[in-house]
Parts: structure tokens; C-alpha cells; sequence
């Protein structure tokens, strides 16, 4: 009798059973897993999305970046071009202002000149002098020396005046200092006519130089108005002394020149002593009684007083011939 085969076969009823269970189960996992696969794709498809719209947008905000760079650098520039327009406009502004300043003070100057010029000629029509002599004289110490230039500046204008109302003109100058100072106290330059010789009177003012004051404010005042009536002045002629100065002559000696100026205005009507009192920084220093000396010198002499605070060329004039 035959024996039955033992040997195990794979490819068996049983194998095929474990075949299809297992392609069953893969089939099921697919159809299980299915949705979740979808949802990956399509979240990945959401996020290319996303970043290409990111991108998009990045783009369109540089651009406007960009733009509003633009924007910005415009709006600077005008607003700079802006502010060099309001700069310009407020200088034109500001020259407008100075241009009307100068023409106001222009005009005041110039009807006060005319007031000034109308003065002098009533003054003028007035008085008719064919014969002047004018002596002037001057403190040439240190506080000085601003009148002294000043009136080596004014001087030929002073003549040129003066020749215009005076057919015969003579101008004579007595500078002084003090008698605690090296060297001269007087110095002089006796009447000139200055029709022949104005040169030589412009020389001799042009020439004094301010020197350094003493110990004391006083100066030798009376030792110029002792010089200026020693002078040969013309009889018939009217004499005018003026005296300019910043500080008053020494206490021992202002009785003797009041004294002086009464006798020589006291001699004739055409004689008089006038004076010119300059409040130069020695005297605001110093302080004292000079002004009221000057203004006593004055009135013995029967002249003008008058301080000097505007320019010389015209108190030197009212001096002479508002008398």
C-alpha cells in the first residue's frame, strides 16, 4: 500500500488564504488613510499658495516702499525748497525794512537840516558883519582828542560858511594844556585871513596832538583866554573868543577869569567870549562843576554857552553868530 505525501506545498489553499487577507488589509489601510492623504495635499497645495501670495505681497509692499521713498525724498525737497523761498522772502523783507528805516531817518535828517538852514538864515538876514575875527580857544589834552579831530575835519567848512557872510575874515587858534605837564603850556596861531592863508590855519589845527592830562581834572583855561586877549585883534572889527574844553580852569584862578571876560565884553559891543563845553569821558569820570563854569565864562563874556553833543560844525557856528 502506497504511503501519503508529507511534503508542504506554498502554493497550497492555506497560502492563497494568506494572500488575499493581506491584500484586503492594504486596500482597507488605503481606503483608511485616504482622507488624511487628501488633507496633507491639500494643505501643502494652501501653503504653495500661501507663499505665493506672500510673495506677491512682498513685492507689491516693496514697490510701494519703494514709492513711498520716493514720496519722502520729494516731499523733503520741496519743503527744503519751501524753506529757502520763506528765508529769501523774510531777507527781501528785512533789506525792505532797512530801505525804509534809512529813508525815514533820511528825510527826518534832511528837514531838520532844513530847519537848521532856515535858522541860520534868518540868523543871516539879520546880522551883516564886514569885519570878523574868531579866535578859538582849545584843550588839546588827552580827553580831547575826538574834538580835535573832529575839528580838524569841520574846519573848512566852518570858513567856507563864515566867507560867505564875512567880507573880511581872520581866524586865529589858542591851544592849551596844563601846567603840571613837560613842555608848553600855550601854543598859538595869531589871526589869519583866511582868504590868503586858510592853508595855513587848517596846518596848524591838523598838527596839535592830544597829550596826556595832569594829576588834577583842571586844566590852564585861563592861560589860553590870557593868550586869545593878547592877540592883535582888529579894532573895528567884531571879536569872538571861543572857548572848548571839558574841564574848568584851577580854582585859584576862576575869580581873576571872570573877572577878565566881564572887562573884555564890558569894552565894546562887538566883543564877546562864548563857550563850548564837551562832556568827553575824563569829565564822567571826574565828574565836578565844569559845566556851570563854562556856562559862568559865558555869560560874563556876553556870548553862548552850548555843550557838545551833536557836531561841532554847528555849535561852532550858532557860537559865532547867534550873539
Amino acid at each position: 500500500m502506497k504511503r501519503p505525501s508529507r511534503e508542504l506545498s506554498i502554493f497550497n489553499l492555506s497560502a492563497l488564504d494568506v494572500l488575499a487577507m493581506a491584500t484586503g488589509t492594504f486596500v482597507l489601510l488605503v481606503v483608511i488613510l485616504m482622507p488624511y492623504y487628501r488633507r496633507v495635499h491639500d494643505a501643502n497645495a494652501e501653503i504653495e499658495a500661501a507663499q505665493a501670495e506672500a510673495q506677491t505681497l512682498q513685492a507689491v509692499l516693496e514697490e510701494e516702499q519703494s514709492m513711498g521713498a520716493l514720496a519722502a525724498s520729494e516731499a523733503d525737497e520741496l519743503r527744503a525748497e519751501a524753506q529757502s523761498l520763506m528765508a529769501q522772502i523774510a531777507a527781501q523783507k528785512a533789506a525792505i525794512a532797512v530801505l525804509e528805516s534809512e529813508t525815514a531817518a533820511t528825510l527826518t535828517k534832511a528837514g531838520e537840516d532844513e530847519q537848521r538852514m532856515q535858522q541860520m538864515k534868518a540868523v543871516y538876514q539879520k546880522k551883516i558883519i564886514p569885519m570878523l575875527d574868531v579866535v578859538f580857544v582849545v584843550d588839546t589834552t588827552s580827553s580831547m582828542a575826538n574834538v580835535l579831530y573832529e575839528m580838524t575835519q569841520s574846519m573848512s567848512g566852518i570858513v567856507r560858511i563864515l566867507e560867505r557872510l564875512v567880507p573880511s575874515l581872520r581866524i586865529g587858534v589858542v591851544a592849551y594844556r596844563d601846567h603840571d605837564l613837560p613842555g608848553w603850556v600855550v601854543r598859538s596861531l595869531p589871526p589869519t585871513n583866511t582868504r590868503r592863508s586858510a592853508r595855513e590855519i587848517y596846518d596848524f589845527i591838523a598838527a596839535l596832538r592830544p597829550a596826556r592830562g595832569g594829576p588834577t581834572p583842571e586844566e590852564a583855561v585861563h592861560s589860553g583866554l590870557l593868550e586869545a586877549l593878547s592877540m592883535p585883534l582888529r579894532r573895528k572889527a567884531q571879536q569872538s573868543i571861543i572857548i572848548i574844553g571839558d574841564a574848568a580852569t584851577h580854582r585859584r584862578y576862576r575869580r581873576g577869569m571872570l573877572e577878565m571876560a566881564r572887562d573884555y565884553a564890558g569894552r565894546s559891543k562887538r566883543h564877546t567870549i562864548s563857550t563850548l563845553f564837551v562832556p568827553t569821558e575824563s569829565y564822567r569820570y571826574f565828574g565836578g562843576d565844569d559845566p556851570k563854569f563854562f556856562r559862568a565864562i559865558a555869560k560874563a563874556g556876553g556870548g553862548t554857552f552850548s555843550q557838545h553833543e551833536g557836531q561841532l560844525f554847528e555849535a561852532v557856528l550858532v557860537s559865532i553868530l547867534d550873539e
